[in-house]
């Protein structure tokens, strides 16, 4: 889904863009988890998010961009032991954009893009904060988890998980 004349666009990211979505990940994290997590979590917690680089080479991140900005990411791989399955990954929202359904039309062109290619279920691991959305999105919880983080504090995640289609047999 792609918009222009003055609305968000979507498109897949490239390494250039690289800079301008760490920077991206870090205010939103910064200011969106603020009410479910402590400051000492949240910046330690942002060591975990990895593998951005892997993704935008797969061509399976995106970008919003919004008056030349970027507003929002977020990607999906494939899982590589579960053909069928695949990770949702990295979405973040600049906070300014927040709950105006940015993420969700993101997450609908990654949601399009699995089943295109015969995906039959999703996962990932939210944060407190990015929970809602997920759920909002059709995902129920599997399991609470307390993520050890390198201060010695632990950050609480919840693992989801999506069914798209029934399985095709092997």
């Amino acid at each position: 889904m792609v918009y222009c004349n003055d609305k968000p666009i979507i498109y897949a990211a490239s390494l250039k863009n690289l800079a301008h979505i760490n920077a991206l990940i870090s205010k939103s994290a910064r200011i969106l988890q603020a009410q479910y997590y402590k400051k000492s979590e949240i910046e330690t917690a942002l060591e975990l998010v990895s593998g951005i680089e892997k993704l935008i080479a797969a061509s399976s991140f995106y970008v919003v961009e919004y008056e030349k900005k970027i507003i929002a990411c977020g990607g999906w791989a494939m899982d590589v032991s579960e053909p069928q399955h695949a990770e949702i990954r990295g979405f973040f929202v600049y906070p300014d954009f927040a709950r105006r359904g940015i993420a969700t039309r993101l997450f609908i062109v990654c949601e399009n893009e699995c089943i295109r290619r015969g995906v039959a279920a999703l996962y990932l691991t939210a944060t407190l904060s990015g929970e809602p959305f997920y759920k909002k999105c059709g995902f129920s919880e599997r399991a609470r988890i307390q993520q050890d983080l390198s201060n010695g504090e632990t950050f609480e995640l919840v693992k989801m998980e999506k069914q798209l289609f029934e399985s095709l047999p092997k």
